[in-house]
């Protein structure tokens, strides 16, 4: 979770009323975030990711504003009648774009407006790569204005630059050239906006020198490009959510191309709640008129009907889906201590499943064999999953992973074991550890779509062949459980051809064993054999 400060008088200021810090930091604390440290200054402020709207202090005010019962001005977009016209640039294709007029900066809102750009590229936007902002002096915009993608040879004159450079030598001359500049390194035609009188902004790396940002400034032209379209209209959204409450006049900006769109997209969203479903989750009975002043207090409009309310979502709301996240909004506003704890009249007995019963069987086996647990998240991502174990497949893909290193839920154990054991190459051998763990398998008869295995999965890392010794471990189970296995000589891409084996019971496949295919252990850097046991618990 993002943990960022902000300047308590200004903040202070912003909501409206004077606040002594014991009273600031319960009013956030009740908002999901958490305060770290008040100084006399500062307030430094542990915030949850999904409310990405108080990641600026404008919106982290308004936030705290309307909490207390204060009143926020609505924010609107006008029409600009400004035109962008976009080309196909496969590398960044989604675009936001809007202008701001009526501003009044100084030297530090100057600095602000470049911390917020950061901030936001690195959270948001996922260092750059998911989405980055341009913020230009419109002004300073000449003619017609262009999205496209262009030659690594195009010149112009970099912010902070006083000569002409070619985008390739950005990348290579500037300090934001070289930290972003592999996000586009590979591409054809790199992106560019450019006007009548050439590139003003060459995302994600650098603005041009001709419209920078200064106390001059009246009037900013904001331009969002990404490879994630939410990402980019959730940067824009908050860009204008600061600058609505700092008072200026928001104007929208239309994008022609393959398809034509206004931006931003500022659109409130409906959701529909029935009554009876708060009580259900919540335990308490609400009436309409505390429904409506609760839900005010998170932002919320609210329209009551008979049977059910409809609470409207803010723009800057990404974290609202569905109607339990309005229920939990509610909870909020309604304050987790008010709510009267109650034992459950149902008595229940704890018992041990009967899958737990069986791992820790299979457990104290593998234990006795020598073998050490290891514990993996279920998490991983295509290139250890897929592509380094030599296979093709399908896994549940997570839509907005935090990081590259987990994009998909695992559907087998042993790259698991494979990538530990390329971090332990350093490490004596014989190595022999085991997992026991749930694995998730895309499966369309399911409710989700999915459904969770758990399995067991060993390897043996160690000179020599250890593919008895696997088969051996796998009679010793079968012969715990009681129950019965064949064995079939089959083929598998990422085991040795003629040293692998499928294993059946009651004619239905239940695991295999095998010696990892020598391609297998290159991808991992492993170079020692290695064979390896997977078994559906």
């Amino acid at each position: 979770m993002p943990t960022l400060t902000f300047n308590k008088k200004e903040l202070i200021k912003l909501i409206g009323k004077d606040l002594k810090d014991r009273e600031l930091e319960e009013l956030i604390n009740n908002l999901k975030s958490n305060v770290e440290e008040i100084t006399e200054d500062e307030i430094k402020v542990e915030l949850t990711a999904d409310r990405s709207d108080m990641f600026v202090v404008e919106g982290f005010a308004r936030a705290l504003r309307e909490f207390i019962g204060l009143n926020s001005s609505e924010i609107k977009i006008f029409d600009s009648r400004v035109v962008v016209r976009q080309e196909d640039v496969p590398i960044r294709p989604y675009i936001s774009c809007a202008i701001v007029r009526n501003l009044e900066l100084d030297e530090e809102s100057i600095k602000k407006l470049m911390n917020v750009q950061e901030i936001l590229c690195e959270t948001i936007g996922r260092k750059r790569k998911k989405a980055a902002i341009g913020l230009h002096d419109f002004d300073k915009i000449r003619g017609n204005i262009f999205y496209k993608g262009i030659s690594r040879n195009e010149k112009f004159v970099p912010l902070g630059e006083s000569e002409e450079m070619s985008l390739i030598e950005v990348l290579s001359k500037t300090e934001k050239g070289r930290k972003y500049g592999e996000l586009i390194l590979n591409a054809n035609k790199w992106p560019v906006f450019v006007d009548d009188m050439g590139i003003f902004s060459f995302p994600p790396i650098l603005n041009s020198e001709r419209t920078k940002i200064t106390e001059n400034t009246k009037n900013i032209f904001i331009d969002v490009t990404g490879t994630d379209k939410n990402s980019v209209k959730q940067v824009m959204n908050i860009l204008i959510l600061m600058f609505g409450e700092m008072g200026c006049r928001i104007e929208s900006v239309r994008i022609v191309g393959k398809r034509e769109s206004i931006t931003p997209e500022w659109v409130e969203t409906p959701i529909e709640i029935e009554k009876s479903k708060i009580e259900r989750f919540l335990g308490e009975k609400f009436d309409n008129e505390e429904i409506k002043k609760l839900l005010k207090r998170m932002g919320y409009k609210v329209v009551l009907e008979r049977d059910k309310i409809i609470a409207i979502a803010p723009p800057y709301r990404f974290d609202v889906f569905s109607d339990l996240d309005v229920i939990e909004d509610l909870a909020i506003s309604f304050g987790y201590n008010n709510f009267v704890p109650e034992l459950p009249n149902v008595f229940t007995k704890g018992e041990i499943l009967e899958i737990e019963k069986v791992s820790d069987e299979i457990r104290e086996l593998l234990i006795g064999f020598g073998f050490q647990e290891i514990v993996r998240p279920i998490l991983t991502n295509e290139e250890i999953q897929f592509k380094k174990m030599l296979v093709d497949g399908k896994a549940i893909k997570i839509k907005n992973p935090v990081s590259e290193l987990y994009t998909q839920m695992r559907t087998w154990l042993l790259p698991s074991l494979m990538e530990f054991l390329s971090k332990n190459t350093k490490e004596p051998y014989p190595q022999k550890i085991f997992e026991i763990g749930d694995v998730v398998l895309p499966d369309e008869k399911e409710e989700n779509g999915a459904k969770e295995i758990r399995k067991v999965c060993a390897a043996i890392a160690a000179n020599g062949s250890f593919f008895a010794e696997m088969k051996r471990i796998v009679l010793e189970i079968a012969k715990r459980r009681r129950i019965e296995v064949m064995f079939e000589e089959s083929s598998h891409p990422s085991f040795i051809e003629g040293r692998f084996v499928k294993i059946y019971s009651a004619g239905e496949e239940i695991g295999f064993f095998g010696e990892i295919n020598p391609t297998v252990l290159e991808n991992f850097k492993v170079y020692i054999p290695v064979a390896a046991l997977e078994i559906n618990v």
